[in-house]
């Protein structure tokens, strides 16, 4: 079972990843990239995370247009995958990427002030 549920999550990764690029939202500005998702253990909720680039309030419209579009992504999904049931879609902010450009600024920050 644990098999299956990995499978679908990449399965599930894969088309959200490509189906994103069709929203055509005004909301969605700047960089938007799905980091992962995450089925959850009765495979009735798809967590899936997201990170964007642009500022607070990219990244505020960001989440209310995929709030917005989870009802088409879901029906895409249901179009491409042959699956008994769909998931609900759950958007989730992803701010690793942020968070591990900020340890890397650290670091530089330590090395530099170091070599003085």
């Amino acid at each position: 079972m644990f098999e299956r549920r990995e499978r679908l999550q990449e399965l599930f990764h894969q088309e959200i990843a490509s189906a994103v690029l069709t929203i055509k939202d005004p909301g969605l500005k700047g960089f938007l990239t799905v980091t992962g998702v995450e089925l959850s253990p009765d495979q009735k909720n798809l967590h899936i995370f997201y990170s964007i680039l642009g500022s607070a309030e990219d990244k505020k419209s960001a989440a209310k247009a995929l709030e917005r579009a989870a009802p088409y992504l879901r029906q895409l999904a249901k179009k491409h995958l042959v699956l008994r049931t769909i998931p609900n879609f759950i958007f989730e902010y992803d701010d690793t990427p942020a968070r591990a450009a900020r340890v890397e600024r650290i670091i530089k920050r330590l090395e530099e002030s170091e070599d003085q």
